[in-house]
């Protein structure tokens, strides 16, 4: 199934919506950046929100696209076309039943309604099977995707960041947040979530598992994030949280949650608009209650990306229904991995990029070793492959080598975490201890100060220095007096 990549820009219909004020500026946008011509630009005319009625999607948004579909085979919304479709009750019932519930419902995305448009007409409550769906057939089922987001601004830095992706690879680190959880019927999340955190590893890319039940929390140092796949949180939390947290340029991320794509537009609710808002270029998520065996199934998803294919693509690979309450959100030809590894780091060394050093990182984790490792971190005098070499090695000097220059903080404590391990099984506590004491300063105000504290109590304690020990035990007791002054106050509080 290779549809989209040859044919996309001869046969994809741009739509904005002319109550927008910007819609129609980022479709021309895209359409120059893709080299689309402006005769596939379509205007429609409906109420710019995120919600609209049935009348309103079947009269303002399917009847003038109607017109258009002649020789078109994948439909692109702009910032300002509806997101969701709202329930009709005089056109389906809710059952208390889960299963007759989801064959009464007929709220829905915009886009995966759309995407039966070739239909005419169709059974209208419920999902239908996606016939892309696993390499299938086409049918008469049109791929349809979105270019949205919070703000304009973040919509053309999307476009742009793919163009960068795609021809410079995707670069940094991988990140994957399961659950841990054997619950019947949310057992398979997780395993969506190992599946893709393996494929990544296979690939080359520096990857981290989270398999407790809760999700990375805030302080976590998650840094350089280009992949991150989790569950099951109701708004973007954890590190997304932070107000110095970056994606990668092209970072894909999709985090499962029922409404992750309830908004869109939203910086702070949900979990689309936050992840494009923090520099994600692609994401994907549901509008309403899509229950989880119909939603993307996430390790064919990326499966397909790494494969070489294209964003919308692989979402339509990876759907299972259409009908129903999905978005892709992103360039729909965005390929992050268009091109070979070696043919990156070409292009990255004649360029002089600095992104040189994620490239040669998955070199060294696709078999190249301590030896290219150490070489490459010389050269290019890189802290990511300088980590690396530590943790390849255990080697103090590589790690002090990382920790400079100081950068990002979250990076700082990772590796500095690191460099105290090796120290403490070398019998050098106080040595680690210094480094600790540079965290609990550092992250003094963090949610994260009291463990980093209590470690700092245990090298001191190891270390012979009791004054230092006493010091880091009279913060720790101070945080326990003011958590139960807290609580107490919560509690006269409610009463």
């Amino acid at each position: 199934m290779n549809w989209l990549l040859p044919a996309i820009l001869s046969s994809l219909l741009i739509v904005y919506n002319d109550q927008d004020p910007d819609s129609r500026s980022l479709a021309e946008y895209y359409a120059g950046k893709r080299g689309v011509p402006t005769n596939q630009l379509c205007r429609i005319s409906v109420r710019a929100a995120e919600t609209i009625t049935r009348q309103e999607f079947n009269e303002q948004i399917c009847a003038p696209l109607r017109d258009r579909l002649d020789g078109i085979t994948t439909i692109l919304l702009m910032r300002g076309v509806p997101l969701r479709i709202e329930h009709d009750p005089a056109l389906g019932a809710v059952s208390t039943n889960q299963q007759e519930a989801a064959r009464q419902r007929t709220e829905a995305s915009v886009d995966s309604e759309l995407a039966l448009l070739p239909l005419g007409e169709w059974p209208l409550p419920g999902p239908l099977r996606n016939p892309w769906f696993y390499g299938g057939a086409s049918g008469n089922v049109l791929p349809v995707g979105r270019l949205d987001g919070p703000d304009p601004a973040t919509v053309r830095r999307m476009i742009d960041d793919a163009l960068f992706a795609e021809k410079y690879g995707l670069h940094g680190r991988a990140y994957f947040d399961a659950r841990g959880t054997r619950e019947p019927g949310l057992r398979e999340g997780d395993n969506w979530i190992r599946e893709s955190y393996r494929f990544f590893r296979e690939a080359g890319y520096e990857c981290e598992l989270d398999e407790q039940p809760a999700v990375f929390d805030e302080d976590y140092p998650m840094t350089d994030v280009a992949i991150y796949a989790g569950w099951y949180a109701p708004q973007a939390t954890g590190p997304f949280q932070r107000s110095t947290f970056r994606f990668q340029p092209g970072a894909v991320a999709y985090h499962i949650h029922s409404f992750s794509a309830a908004s869109v537009r939203s910086k702070t609710s949900y979990w689309v608009g936050p992840l494009l808002d923090k520099g994600a270029a692609a994401t994907m998520g549901c509008v309403f209650e899509p229950y989880l065996a119909m939603t993307p199934v996430v390790p064919l998803f990326f499966r397909r990306l790494l494969d070489g294919r294209g964003f919308l693509e692989a979402g339509d690979y990876s759907q299972p229904v259409v009908s129903w309450q999905t978005t892709f959100v992103g360039d729909p030809r965005y390929r992050p991995f268009a091109v070979s590894l070696d043919e990156q780091i070409r292009r990255l060394e004649a360029a002089g990029r600095p992104e040189v050093e994620w490239a040669w990182l998955r070199k060294v984790n696709l078999g190249g070793g301590e030896k290219l490792c150490r070489e490459k971190a010389a050269a290019l005098q890189s802290p990511v492959l300088y980590e690396k070499l530590g943790d390849l090695t255990g080697d103090a000097a590589a790690y002090r080598q990382a920790l400079q220059p100081a950068g990002d903080p979250y990076r700082y404590l990772r590796v500095a975490s690191k460099l105290a391990a090796v120290y403490e099984r070398r019998g050098q506590p106080r040595e680690a201890l210094a480094l600790y004491e540079g965290l609990t300063a550092a992250f003094a105000t963090r949610k994260n100060a009291p463990a980093l504290n209590r470690k700092a109590r245990e090298l001191a304690v190891a270390a012979g220095a009791t004054d230092k020990a006493a010091l880091f035990q009279a913060r720790l007791d101070e945080w326990e007096r003011n958590k139960n002054e807290n609580r107490n106050s919560e509690g006269n509080s409610r009463r």
